[in-house]
């Protein structure tokens, strides 16, 4: 299913909707999860295909379908964890300049030898991700896949939107809140089982195994495919369009252009 309807969230809404978000995985998003990221590198794509049952490939391969490239456009990947949407961009458009940002030293680091063993050469920035170091209107595409639910998006948002040129686009995929109350219900079940399982197959840290409730409530406060669509509307983006395809709303992917 396709969503490109008028804005369903105000500004004010927002705002309440970031403060709470805030109030409820501050600490988690500064303390705990870094912790995690410093532990599923070695692990962190076969980790997501367990977790998800197999679809996790199939999710990043369809997020690649829908990112458009042209000739030695320059891309900013934030929050590029091992590098997979770099490195797949790459393959689609060896041409291209991919720039990775990303918080985690010991992620960047694992991304750098699996692009290098397929002989290419991403740019890495170690820092946080709600301001970037970059100049206004410096990329073509930015992309942003499988992170925005440990964002401050009020914060993230307005960041991508400046260092974007105009008529560039931003692309986004994540794990989203489902609209329909019972596919959202099942889902949330599911992942509290799911990510310390996974976490324990693979031999993970504590912090990663405690994870479990994070990861459910983070997905029950985040915003359902439509809401998120309405946000970038928000922060000056135009058009926006979001696909859910079969996933009942779980993940989304979202095309959002900044006007030339």
């Amino acid at each position: 299913m396709e969503y490109s309807g008028p804005a369903s969230i105000t500004w004010g809404t927002f705002e309440q909707r970031e403060q709470h978000r805030l109030s409820l995985f501050s600490q988690t998003w500064t303390q705990k999860v870094p912790k995690v990221f410093e532990d599923v590198p070695r692990y962190y794509r076969l980790g997501n295909i367990v977790a998800s049952l197999g679809m996790w490939e199939l999710w990043v391969w369809q997020f690649v379908r829908t990112i458009k490239l042209f000739p030695q456009c320059k891309v900013l990947d934030v929050c590029a964890g091992t590098n997979s949407i770099g490195i797949r961009l790459l393959k689609k458009q060896p041409d291209i300049s991919v720039t990775a940002i990303d918080r985690s030293k010991e992620m960047q680091v694992q991304g750098k030898k699996d692009a290098e063993k397929l002989g290419f050469h991403i740019d890495s920035v170690i820092q946080d991700v709600h301001e970037l170091p970059f100049p206004d209107n410096t990329f073509d595409v930015i992309t942003l896949q499988a992170a925005s639910r440990h964002l401050q998006l009020f914060k993230v948002l307005p960041e991508i939107y400046r260092v974007l040129k105009p008529g560039g686009y931003f692309y986004h995929c994540d794990m989203l809140k489902p609209t329909n109350r019972f596919v959202e219900w099942l889902y949330l079940r599911y992942l509290s089982f799911s990510v310390p399982m996974t976490a324990l197959i693979f031999g993970s840290s504590k912090a990663s195994r405690d994870c479990g409730a994070y990861f459910r409530d983070a997905i029950h406060n985040f915003y359902t495919p439509e809401e998120l669509s309405g946000i970038f509307k928000l922060i000056g983006f135009s058009p926006v369009t979001c696909y859910t395809g079969i996933w009942g709303g779980m993940v989304g992917f979202h095309s959002a252009k900044k006007p030339a």
